[in-house]
């Protein structure tokens, strides 16, 4: 946890060093992050604060929305929690209701929430985990696109940014249900581009390779209980060594890309999935 927010704070210091950030024309921009309580999505909603953007922040909970709120108040950004489970649409329209009537509209939509129920071989799986990992990852993040995507063309606007995974686009032993959740998304990330091009918004997916989070770290943690701390840390240094940059990616290294997507600099890129990955996998 300490290093989580090391990392986190130090991110809030570079907000403030705007010679350090290229302006990508979101302030007094509307954005929803999905999953925003740490990790990915945490870094997604400080780079977007960086860029002057209001920020809803949702997780399952108020409690763990604060520490992000409490990292992007420094920033002086409109910001605001929105706890909900993003496979309740009910939940869904009721939350973000409440959201745009708050922030005035929502123009850009962050799917980042997913859960990693174990890290197990499917045959050992439990049903009930992979329907939970597709349930949050897949259908998540399409009731959240269901409930924004009327304003957002009412507008003629609207960015939406996937986040998916390597892991589905070269496949993934013992994470068969979690890549099956991102390899429907990267479909349907493609599929919606398709038919909501003509309306002024873009759709694109940003695919991220092993990410130093606190998912992550608890995968980890529990190959550790049944491995021992040794045998991980040889893991690790084998994992580094698959990439040509010879590191585990920060969740800064996905937020940079997803900021980019969301602006106006990369109107003409919808439908794509946009690998941040160390060069992990170099797909055609």
């Amino acid at each position: 946890m300490a290093r989580i927010l090391r990392t986190t704070y130090e991110q809030v210091l570079c907000i403030t060093d705007k010679t350090a950030r290229m302006d990508l024309k979101l302030k007094g921009q509307a954005v929803l992050i999905t999953g925003a309580g740490s990790g990915i999505g945490q870094a997604i909603a400080l780079a977007f604060a960086a860029e002057g953007a209001a920020v809803a922040v949702n997780d399952l909970t108020h409690e763990q929305c604060r520490e992000t709120l409490d990292l992007l108040r420094p920033t002086g950004v409109p910001m605001l929690a929105a706890p909900f489970d993003v496979t309740r649409l009910n939940d869904v329209r009721a939350s973000m209701g409440e959201v745009q009537a708050q922030l005035g509209r929502l123009d850009v939509l962050i799917n980042n929430a997913a859960v990693m129920a174990n890290n197990t071989s499917f045959v050992e799986s439990r049903p009930e985990d992979c329907e939970r990992e597709i349930a949050v990852g897949l259908f998540g993040a399409m009731h959240c696109a269901r409930v924004v995507l009327p304003g957002m063309m009412d507008r003629a606007h609207g960015r939406i940014v996937n986040i998916v995974s390597d892991a589905a686009r070269v496949g993934q032993e013992r994470e068969v249900a979690y890549s099956s959740a991102k390899g429907g998304l990267i479909s349907f990330t493609k599929s919606l581009a398709r038919e909501v091009g003509r309306h002024g918004i873009t759709v694109n997916a940003v695919s991220p390779a092993a990410t130093d989070t606190p998912l992550r770290r608890q995968m980890l943690q529990r190959l550790e209980a049944k491995l021992g701390a040794e045998a991980v840390a040889a893991r690790e240094e084998k994992v580094r060594r698959i990439y040509p940059v010879r590191r585990i990616g920060e969740p800064s290294d996905v937020a940079d890309l997803v900021t980019f997507l969301a602006s106006t600099r990369a109107r003409h890129i919808t439908g794509q999935i946009c690998s941040v990955n160390g060069g992990f996998a170099m797909p055609g």
